[in-house]
């Protein structure tokens, strides 16, 4: 019976207790003492290669005319990235639309809007393995007819070895946080308990649309390092 009414006493004071003092409670009853950080590993690499996306935009009277008209500038345009030495596998189209073109509202007007034409637009995107070629084949692609380059981003060919060498670094930064608050707090860290991966590979660096323009130098590209960062959730035991 006195067991019985323990029981009960210790159950009364868990309800009068807020759900945090309640944890912190039943981790002290269990011994459960642990403490959890975040740590960060970088290493970073030039790229292996680049991804530019170009397009041809062509206008006409008609749907079909403009269609034809672009057909040929596009078809012009992959055939100089060929030349170029880009294989074939490394191009691909990413967009291909038609949309109509209409006449400008006159201040009042009540009618809508004529249709005056049609736009086409034919986009590749391209990989470049040989970066420091990028500048002269946009150049040439200018030249070939395309009137737009965006999206221009850099990647690895195998991001996952540079990730394998900011993994340990990630580990060691986030033991050392644990030593830190466990050494204010009067205690050493023991075993590993938890350790989990946040997120994944960074996305390549991209840049914002911008049409072509023919220019006198070559275009500079600057392929500079890209950072490659492994973040990860470490739980250590507490012992004193």
């Amino acid at each position: 019976m006195r067991l019985g009414l323990s029981l009960i006493a210790v159950l009364t004071a868990f309800a009068a207790m807020s759900p945090a003092q309640a944890i912190e409670r039943l981790i002290d009853i269990s011994n459960d003492r642990w403490v959890e950080v975040s740590g960060e590993g970088s290493v970073r690499a030039a790229p292996d290669f680049a991804r530019a996306t170009l397009g041809v935009t062509t206008t006409g009277k008609t749907a079909g005319e403009a269609m034809a008209a672009n057909a040929k500038a596009a078809n012009a345009l992959v055939s100089l990235i060929k030349a170029e030495g880009v294989a074939p596998a490394d191009i691909q189209t990413s967009d291909v639309s038609v949309s109509p073109m209409f006449s400008q509202s006159s201040p009042g007007q009540t009618t809508a809007p004529a249709i005056t034409g049609y736009s086409v637009s034919n986009d590749v995107t391209v990989m470049v393995r040989d970066i420091p070629r990028l500048g002269a084949l946009l150049d040439k692609a200018v030249a070939a007819g395309a009137n737009s380059i965006y999206s221009i981003g850099f990647g690895h060919n195998d991001p996952s070895a540079l990730l394998d060498k900011a993994r340990p670094l990630a580990v060691a930064d986030a033991k050392r946080k644990a030593e830190i608050y466990a050494g204010a707090g009067g205690a050493r860290i023991g075993r590993l308990m938890v350790l989990t991966e946040e997120g994944g590979p960074q996305a390549p660096v991209a840049f914002s649309r911008a049409y072509a323009a023919g220019g006198a130098a070559p275009t500079p590209i600057e392929a500079g390092e890209d950072k490659l960062t492994v973040t990860v959730t470490a739980r250590f035991e507490l012992t004193q």
